[in-house]
């Protein structure tokens, strides 16, 4: 039963995209995506989208150039992992460092000693 669900919904898919790439559907887009933004609303949300990025607008442009060219740019990490990460270094004793130095000082000076 799973199978033939998957091979309708498929079928569904490449039936939807054939229409959408069609002379017919392109064009119904194009009068709905038009018609879209002329309404009021979407012109209030595509200008505060404007004046909230203005001065950040070259940014924006060349994140977009990246964007095409598939670079990602500098590595942001997320803050979840960084706060998983530490608290599995403070379980497993890699964070406990404050007296690292003194107990290598001592194993250095009874190491020299021997």
């Amino acid at each position: 039963m799973k199978e033939i669900e998957l091979k309708y919904g498929e079928a569904r898919k490449r039936a939807r995209l054939r229409w959408a790439h069609s002379e017919h559907g392109k064009e119904l887009t194009r009068n709905y995506m038009k018609e879209y933004r002329s309404r009021p609303e979407v012109k209030a949300k595509y200008h505060e989208y404007y004046v909230k990025n203005k001065k950040h607008w070259g940014e924006i442009i060349k994140a977009k150039q990246r964007k095409a060219n598939n670079w990602g740019g500098i590595r942001q990490e997320n803050e979840d992992i960084k706060r998983l990460h530490e608290e599995w270094a403070i379980e497993n004793g890699y964070r406990d460092n404050d007296l690292l130095n003194i107990k290598n000082t001592e194993r250095f000076v009874k190491d020299a000693k021997e």
